[in-house]
């Protein structure tokens, strides 16, 4: 008798279940059939099932629908497009709590739009070096560029040539390295003002909480600028063409050059013909006519 109970209880509990998935699955394909399971959309979106988990933990992405007894899950298309936005900014380099403060607080976004603006300097900058080793051209484009802020290790310069200048800048990244932790996402430069090309700065970028007295910090700013292949001894005429760009487009300037190195001397030795440097002109406002 006990035997036949047993029987009959496991038949109304298969019976219960299968009626009552049929009734989710029913409702699903009523009210629902426009939703992605979670399969189609690691398959559209190249992403994986982990990777969704993680998001919904985090607090970045909601489900549709969910399940959480049974682990069910169904997407929908704005579901989709959030992640394709989210995976969109893993690409650009921020981290997934970063993300989860963009989308919380769209006001207070210095950090995410610094660490941007850097990495589109850095890939301007990469860009400009593949197009040069590619080709050699004679009359190098003026380029509209912000060139993002950084902290430094410093040493002024006066009355030093060509020569003079290539030495002790190296001589001051030597100092740097064994003094600081080296900034590895910008790279070093001189700057020097628009009237004197024999004084200046020698600029090594270092990591932004380092302190010491030839630690300065160098605000972001707008800037033209010319990608340049060849000698430094060229350089003079480079800032003349900027300086005559600035003048013909009402363009005031800050008053001193930046010649960012990209390649040089350790990369191509003596061969000055492919050294690459980024000369880059600051500037202040346009005055629009």
């Amino acid at each position: 008798y006990k035997s036949n109970i047993d029987v009959q209880f496991k038949c109304f509990l298969i019976s219960f279940q299968k009626s009552f998935l049929r009734g989710i699955y029913k409702d699903m394909d009523q009210t629902d059939k426009n939703l992605f399971q979670i399969g189609e959309v690691t398959k559209a979106l190249g992403v994986t099932r982990r990777m969704l988990i993680n998001y919904e933990e985090l607090g970045l992405l909601t489900p549709a629908v969910r399940h959480d007894n049974r682990g069910f899950r169904y997407y929908s298309a704005d579901n989709m497009v959030h992640i394709r936005i989210i995976r969109t900014l893993q690409d650009l380099g921020l981290s997934l709590p970063e993300i989860r403060s963009y989308f919380d607080d769209t006001t207070h976004l210095d950090e995410q739009i610094s660490r941007l603006i850097l990495m589109r300097s850095q890939l301007n900058q990469y860009i400009a070096q593949l197009q040069l080793r590619q080709i050699h051209p004679s009359d190098p484009e003026v380029r509209h560029v912000t060139l993002p802020e950084f902290t430094a290790f410093c040493r002024d310069f006066h009355g030093a040539d060509l020569e003079r200048k290539t030495a002790e800048l190296r001589q001051t990244y030597i100092h740097t390295v064994k003094h600081y932790q080296i900034d590895l996402h910008n790279r070093m430069c001189i700057q020097i003002p628009i009237d004197s090309g024999l004084d200046g700065t020698y600029i090594v970028p270092v990591i932004p909480d380092s302190k010491g007295k030839d630690i300065r910090t160098f605000p972001q700013v707008s800037a033209i600028c010319i990608y340049y292949r060849g000698a430094y001894e060229n350089f003079p005429a480079v800032h003349a063409r900027l300086l005559e760009y600035a003048r013909t487009n009402g363009m005031t300037p800050h008053g001193y050059f930046r010649n960012i190195y990209m390649e040089g001397p350790p990369t191509h030795g003596t061969n000055k013909d492919a050294y690459i440097t980024q000369v880059a002109l600051p500037i202040k406002f346009v005055e629009y006519k």
